[in-house]
């Protein structure tokens, strides 16, 4: 099996680190998506009801604003700072950690691509003001911390940046332009626990995702962070680094005009980016047996990328279940693509597939495409299939950005987490 995975194209995952709703860390992510319950905070005493209401439910994470100003870089804790850059910085260096990597030895090899939601204004006042708010300068800030000395790129792609990041990562990674890659995403906002909600949004009227469910009214926000740290397999099977998981393939494209306006997504270009990713390492859609949809619970959004999701990936093959998680967090916005793939890399590593809950009847969309598709109510052990498991992540973006991820299993990370 090791054979399979082992290729110059495939890109080990062997560090991660994230902060997610009621989650300070992998293993607490982990415990919440396996119990099988949403993680949302909620306040049933705001107003629920008129047309324009105040709705209390939101994935808060734990000490959302606070961080380690230490293991962030700064000597004391600043002030007059966007707490999100701190929070990056904490779980880039929560990354490095979770893989054994001392970033002051492998600086200078070191990439960073991350993004950070931009919610907060910032007046163009003193550099040094701007520097400490704008999104523009939190990854470098982090490179000049730790001395990392190859690219460091901040991204915006809307909702897709953080599986973009993934996939500029490890293409830095295939060309040789580094030897140590990190991607990372936060997206904390403003507001704390209740979200604004008006008929004909893109939020819940109850304050409850439901993905691909036929009873879905809209998504609800969610606090996010996370980062991975990725090398190319071989180097890290020779290193003899911990390996979470391999990136077999990624592809990122846009819708371009076909479809039906700026801000509708499109059925064209997600089918694109899931045939390219697949192609490029010579797979079908047979060969996946789950797919982490972008699954944003607004109806609209979720019938274009499910009629996607099916013709790309086609009727044969094993069983196919789609899930989202953000069903279990909230939209974590630009960090969303890391709640993603981090959820689909334990989910191998444990050989379960976690229920997406509150989902239960699928939208026609999805049933359309066959008996193979389904959405998971309840958890459950992820079935051995012929060769590795593999799975698909989705993510999508205002604006027409798709990216389609392709991971697999490790076996010897398989085989550590089920004898743990």
């Amino acid at each position: 099996m090791r054979t399979q995975t082992a290729s110059r194209e495939a890109i080990a995952i062997i560090g991660m680190g994230c902060r997610f709703a009621k989650a300070d860390g992998n293993g607490q992510f982990w415990d919440n998506l396996r119990s099988g319950h949403d993680a949302m905070s909620r306040d049933p005493g705001l107003d629920t009801e008129g047309d324009t209401r105040r709705i209390g439910a939101w994935g808060l994470m734990p000490d959302r604003l606070r961080f380690d100003h230490r293991i962030a870089g700064f000597t004391t804790p600043p002030t007059g700072h966007d707490p999100q850059h701190g929070l990056l910085f904490e779980s880039l260096w929560a990354a490095a950690e979770d893989a054994g990597v001392r970033l002051s030895e492998v600086g200078h090899a070191t990439a960073l691509y991350a993004g950070c939601a931009r919610t907060r204004h910032v007046e163009r006042a003193a550099f040094e003001e701007v520097a400490n708010r704008d999104a523009t300068f939190s990854g470098p800030h982090f490179s000049y911390f730790q001395n990392l000395q190859r690219e460091s790129v901040m991204l915006d792609a809307s909702c897709a940046t953080g599986l973009v990041a993934i996939h500029m990562a490890s293409q830095s990674l295939r060309l040789g332009a580094c030897d140590y890659a990190l991607a990372g995403g936060v997206a904390v906002m403003e507001t704390e626990g209740y979200y604004d909600y008006t008929p004909n949004g893109i939020y819940s009227s109850e304050g409850v995702c439901r993905p691909f469910d036929i009873s879905s009214t809209g998504t609800v926000p969610g606090d996010g962070v996370g980062a991975v740290l990725l090398r190319r397999l071989d180097d890290a099977l020779r290193d003899g680094d911990p390996i979470h998981a391999v990136i077999r393939a990624s592809a990122v494209g846009n819708d371009g005009s076909s479809k039906a306006g700026f801000l509708i997504p499109g059925i064209p270009g997600k089918i694109r980016v899931v045939r390219q990713a697949l192609a490029q390492v010579g797979l079908t859609g047979a060969d996946l047996s789950y797919v982490e949809a972008h699954g944003v619970g607004i109806p609209l959004n979720d019938q274009i990328e499910a009629t996607a999701l099916t013709e790309a990936l086609g009727p044969n093959g094993q069983p196919l279940a789609i899930g989202s998680v953000k069903a279990s967090v909230g939209h974590t916005d630009t960090a969303a693509g890391f709640a993603a793939l981090i959820k689909t890399v334990l989910a191998l590593k444990h050989r379960f597939l976690p229920a997406t809950p509150n989902a239960r009847e699928p939208i026609e969309e999805l049933i359309k495409g066959g008996e193979r598709f389904s959405i998971l109510p309840e958890g459950r052990t992820w079935a051995a299939v012929d060769g590795p498991r593999r799975a698909g992540v989705m993510s999508a973006g205002i604006g027409g950005t798709n990216a389609f991820a392709i991971l697999e299993e490790f076996p010897d990370a398989a085989f550590s987490s089920a004898t743990a």
